[in-house]
């Protein structure tokens, strides 16, 4: 067998490592929490606690040993087996594939957008492997502002890159499928000219020499369906950012590596910063609408799972490739923007229960569907089981207060908790959970030239001391956030999908006292409750309670660019990326500066009274065909538009002049013989 082909045998022996050595953990963890409950017989609230447990304890012992084999893989700096890499004289030849470049964009900032698009085009130019991609930016924007914005900047993007004929913007009037139905659609208009395709996010920004291994890749291993490259948190100033860019840098290539390790050609795929086998993909990876209504009915929103496990189905491998590096997006700038998205997510990845009973799909995808529900059922989980633990501290001093003679019934051994026995397994629980920072650190440290580029290793040190103690803080607000996303889920609330907050903003005092007023509630009765049943407990659970309780001025001062910035000039929280950044990193900040657009205040106004945002927007009209406008909005907007009075058109009257050429025309004529009269 070829040293690059795929070896179940060798993932048979990787996943009874990891798989084999979480589960002995967890019964073990499970087998010392009832030897500790049971003392004085189990009641039917421990009883619940113990369930409780096993899960939440499974959960941390599976990403601890993922992250020991992360740990492992990086320290021995071996590529996985399964894939084939070019040797030295292929790198130098000509990609023989065409590759087009996809970004679905959806109501976003153009100027941001673009000037990735142009960083990642001029980055691929570099390479000398132009003619094997083609670019498309694919909107599925709604408002008509950000509508003729992406126009007008395509066209600026054009001209400045020479990119005509290789670069291409379309907007879809229909959103149905949401990002999957954007992806879909180019797929069956233009995705069989190309061999394979790599999606993009909106945030996201991609070195031109990635893309171009990411083809070669697939060209030398016609069985691999979808290659991801893990991207890399960058570009954002505040505190919240600069913690999830610091996590992501350290800690992150830990987990990634380990998740690679056992899962091998079974991975997953993320939905962005990949490359797909066009054609396996046009004729496989169709989703299905799923029976009933929302939240767990219609359009899969959490598309990219499924379609990595319709690859595997179809005989196809999925690979997570963290060698690869090269790879970039920006991380949400405060923590209530990171629960808006978790929201988004949490439904997408809840439906995936629907299918995991599904036919024909391998056994590792069926486990990737539950470790996305995982990833926001342990939430709840642990919040039940916190809750459980409280529950059952009452209940024992109720049967103590209503039967003083009890304990003395049971032996003096009921008297006598096993308070070490305790201690050792909560110390337990807390090593496994902060192992991969761990890990990473140890990386890091090793590397000269990496703790070079964070500050140094004392600071580097330091660093990773102030994410630990942010983390944990902002872990119980997370952990309500997220009981209340499935919480609301399984009650039937339907999510918005609406596009994200990605610039730095302050956070008002007065949203976040808002939006944490539960939590902070939640934190002074569960401080209440602890307190009445032991001071005791209430040490024990301090890190909830004060994470809770300061979940407001927390909210707030994480949300400020000015602290990041502030730590960053003093060497804290720095990632390589930030002390010597990629060309491809500084190359789209200067055309962000050098290129920022006018913002497009009235769409209809600008159209009319603008030569070139005019032609521009009919010829694309009549390049691309769009449904007829609504009649009714139509005429509404031309009795507005064209009548003595002019009045300001609503946003759906907006989009039907803006969807009309003959309307557009006759409004620009019209305004030219006034303004000639």
């Amino acid at each position: 067998m070829h040293a690059h082909s795929f070896s179940p045998e060798s993932a048979g022996i990787r996943r009874l490592f990891v798989l084999g050595l979480a589960a002995v953990s967890t019964l073990a963890g499970t087998w010392e929490m009832h030897r500790l409950l049971s003392a004085r017989g189990t009641t039917v609230p421990e009883g619940v606690l113990l369930v409780l447990f096993a899960l939440c304890f499974g959960w941390i012992a599976l990403s601890f040993w993922t992250a020991v084999a992360g740990f492992l893989q990086l320290a021995v700096s071996k590529r996985l087996p399964g894939l084939r890499w070019p040797t030295a004289e292929e790198s130098a030849t000509r990609l023989t594939s065409r590759t087009s470049v996809v970004m679905p964009v959806h109501n976003e900032d153009p100027a941001s957008v673009f000037a990735n698009v142009q960083a990642t085009y001029e980055s691929v130019e570099a390479t000398g492997q132009l003619d094997a991609f083609d670019f498309y930016i694919l909107s599925d924007s709604t408002r008509p502002e950000a509508w003729i914005a992406e126009e007008l900047a395509w066209a600026d993007l054009c001209r400045r890159v020479g990119g005509q004929g290789r670069i291409f913007y379309r907007r879809r009037t229909d959103n149905t499928g949401k990002k999957a139905g954007n992806l879909q659609d180019f797929c069956e208009r233009w995705g069989r000219h190309y061999d394979f395709t790599i999606v993009l996010d909106a945030d996201s920004l991609m070195d031109g020499r990635t893309l171009v291994t990411m083809a070669r890749l697939m060209e030398l291993n016609p069985r691999a369906g979808i290659l991801q490259a893990p991207p890399l948190n960058v570009g954002r100033s505040t505190l919240f950012a600069r913690l999830q860019q610091f996590a992501g840098r350290v800690y992150g290539p830990v987990v990634a590596a380990g998740a690679a390790a056992w899962q091998l050609g079974e991975s997953n795929y993320w939905g962005h910063n990949a490359i797909i086998r066009t054609e396996a993909f046009i004729q496989h990876c169709g989703l299905p609408v799923l029976p009933g209504q929302q939240p767990f009915g219609g359009h899969i929103l959490s598309h990219d799972f499924v379609e990595a496990a319709l690859m595997r189905r179809a005989g196809y491998t999925v690979w997570l490739v963290t060698e690869l590096g090269g790879s970039f997006e920006q991380p949400p700038p405060s923590l209530l923007d990171y629960a808006q998205r978790d929201r988004r997510w949490c439904q997408g990845n809840l439906q995936h229960l629907s299918l995991v009973a599904a036919g024909g799909l391998h056994p590792i995808s069926r486990g990737h569907f539950l470790m996305g529900v995982m990833s926001y059922a342990a939430s709840p989980l642990w919040l039940l089981f916190l809750m459980s633990g409280l529950i059952a501290g009452l209940y024992d001093g109720w049967l103590s207060f209503s039967n003083p003679h009890l304990l003395e019934d049971l032996g003096p051994e009921a008297l006598a908790f096993d308070t070490t026995g305790a201690v050792r397994l909560f110390s337990v629980s807390m090593a496994m959970l902060f192992a991969p920072k761990c890990f990473g650190l140890l990386l890091a440290l090793a590397s000269s030239q990496d703790s070079a580029r964070m500050g140094g290793r004392i600071r580097l040190v330091l660093s990773v001391a102030l994410e630990s103690v942010l983390a944990t803080l902002m872990a119980p607000v997370m952990m309500l956030f997220q009981s209340h996303f499935v919480f609301g889920t399984l009650l039937g609330y339907k999510v918005t999908w609406s596009s994200q907050q990605r610039d730095d903003a302050d956070l008002p005092w007065a949203e976040a006292a808002r939006r944490h007023a539960v939590h902070t509630t939640v934190g002074v009765v569960l401080a209440a409750v602890a307190f009445f049943l032991s001071p005791g407990l209430l040490l024990w659970l301090s890190p909830v309670v004060a994470g809770l309780l300061l979940s407001i001025p927390l909210s707030v001062f994480t949300s400020r660019a000015s602290l990041g910035i502030w730590l960053e000039r003093r060497g804290l929280l720095v990632i390589p990326e930030e002390t010597e950044p990629p060309r491809v990193l500084e190359r789209a900040q200067e055309v962000a500066e050098e290129h920022a657009l006018e913002p497009v205040k009235d769409a209809v106004d600008h159209v009319i009274s603008d030569a070139k945002a005019h032609a521009l927007h009919l010829a694309l009209l009549e390049s691309q065909p769009s449904p007829a406008a609504v009649p009714m909005a139509l005429a509404s907007a031309r009795r507005k538009l064209l009548g003595d009075n002019v009045e300001p058109l609503s946003p759906p009257e907006k989009t039907a002049v803006l969807m009309d050429a003959h309307t557009l025309t006759e409004a620009r004529e019209r305004r030219l013989t006034l303004a000639v009269s």
